[in-house]
């Protein structure tokens, strides 16, 4: 599989598995463990990466308990929420192409 096919294969894994808690989010740690299941060598700085690729799309965002967390609340052992946007859920449940995320 190509790295492009890789990379888009993770950002559709994180949309479609807050999509199985929507309304709700997945805490950071967790969504890095639940990556892990499908590729253990799933790195950590790589979810930052495609965490903060699909905050700039508007398909996520952080929710916080005690303030507005930015990516430096993204960390292993972070609380952060992340959570779908309606576009994000739109792209999630088909009803919206994005040809940066279809392989």
């Amino acid at each position: 599989m190509l790295k492009a096919d890789i990379i888009k294969q993770a950002r559709n894994m994180i949309l479609r598995s807050i999509e199985l808690v929507y309304p709700s989010g997945i805490n950071v740690s967790m969504m890095h463990q639940t990556l892990c299941t499908v590729d253990e060598c799933y790195d950590f700085a790589l979810m930052r990466k495609d965490v903060a690729y699909l905050i700039d799309e508007g398909y996520i965002n952080l929710v916080g308990l005690m303030k507005n967390p930015t990516m430096a609340d993204v960390k292993e052992d972070s609380m952060t929420i992340i959570k779908l946007t309606a576009s994000g859920l739109e792209i999630a449940q088909n009803l919206k192409d994005d040809p940066a995320l279809e392989f």
